[in-house]
């Protein structure tokens, strides 16, 4: 893939012209994404353009949150895929990989990047690790807590499913899809409370351990790829399975301990709120620990109604103990 861009004529970049622009309200926060390359663009419609369609009503009254992103050659091409280093002090978030560089001033809703044109052909790497990273970083940073779930919702009832690491929640997610329900978020939920509570998510990927494919037929010839973040998953678009699968957000909510257990029924009972609570809240993974108010959002959700779902074997069963919470 050959990347167009306009060079910069300084050699650090500092003149290079952004003439090349979109504008998306990312989990209903009015957002820029600019560039001297039509390549950064069209990753953006393949990441963001779902957002196109929120209700005027949804998109918060708030500054435009802007990212910068320069396409600009490093001092040799890179012939193999190099990993990021991350690191974050207060408002400031910034990433490096080989002579790619990002930064970001959380705090005032902006980031610049200067981004080498074999990353931006490197499409998943680029859309995840830069223009999904900083994006989402400037649009959650005052209001939308990330949580470490997944979400689905049915009759307008957003299910929250917590649980470690191969616990299954994105298994389960597509199970629940299957059975008619709609998907909010795979792996991060997003938490508003300046206006009540309200939940965003970005549903249209889905990804599934190599093993689920016993449990799904139509998956047996889905071939496992490495993913952006290096983990070897079974890539799903949600999109095919038609729009009606897809929610933005929700405005009622309760949250579900997802375990596995062995034997094929699956059980589900209520629990304290504040076990709820403390699993959000420890051990939080990077990333998910940036930010002061995720305590609050955790708290808020599990006084909605809190459970734990133990789930066995058969999965449209796990599904269906979810779907009584909402009838």
């Amino acid at each position: 893939m050959t990347v167009p861009f306009t060079p910069a004529c300084s050699i650090l970049g500092h003149d290079a012209t952004l003439d090349q622009s979109i504008r998306l309200p990312l989990l209903g926060v009015p957002l820029e994404i600019r560039s001297n390359s039509p390549a950064i663009i069209a990753a953006a419609e393949r990441s963001f353009s779902g957002w196109r369609d929120l209700a005027p009503e949804l998109i918060e009254q708030v500054a435009l949150r802007r990212v910068d992103l320069v396409v600009h050659p490093g001092r040799q091409p890179e012939t193999t895929r190099a990993s990021f280093t991350f690191r974050s002090y207060r408002p400031y978030f910034l990433a490096a990989s080989g002579d790619t560089l990002l930064v970001a001033q959380l705090d005032q809703g902006t980031a610049l990047g200067f981004v080498t044109p074999e990353l931006v052909a490197d499409d998943l790497h680029f859309r995840y690790n830069v223009l999904e990273c900083l994006a989402l970083l400037l649009a959650s940073w005052h209001d939308r807590a990330p949580l470490h779930a997944g979400a689905v919702i049915h009759k307008d009832l957003a299910i929250v499913l917590v649980g470690k690491s191969a616990s299954g929640k994105s298994t389960l997610c597509y199970a629940c899809l299957r059975a008619g329900f709609q998907l909010l978020a795979e792996d991060a939920v997003y938490v508003s409370l300046a206006r009540g509570l309200r939940l965003w998510g970005n549903p249209w990927r889905i990804h599934l351990l190599p093993d689920a494919r016993r449990y799904f037929p139509e998956l047996a010839d889905l071939p496992a790829q490495i993913q952006a973040n290096g983990k070897l998953k079974l890539g799903i678009d949600v999109t095919n399975l038609g729009s009606d699968c897809l929610r933005t957000h929700a405005e009622r909510a309760v949250v579900c301990l997802v375990q596995r257990h062995a034997g094929a029924t699956s059980t589900l009972e209520p629990i304290d709120p504040g076990i709820v609570v403390d699993t959000l809240s420890q051990d939080l993974e990077p990333g998910f620990d940036l930010y002061s108010n995720h305590v609050a959002a955790a708290s808020a959700l599990a006084d909605r109604g809190s459970y734990r779902l133990s789930v066995g074997s058969n999965l449209a069963g796990a599904a269906a103990l979810l779907k009584s919470l909402a009838e």
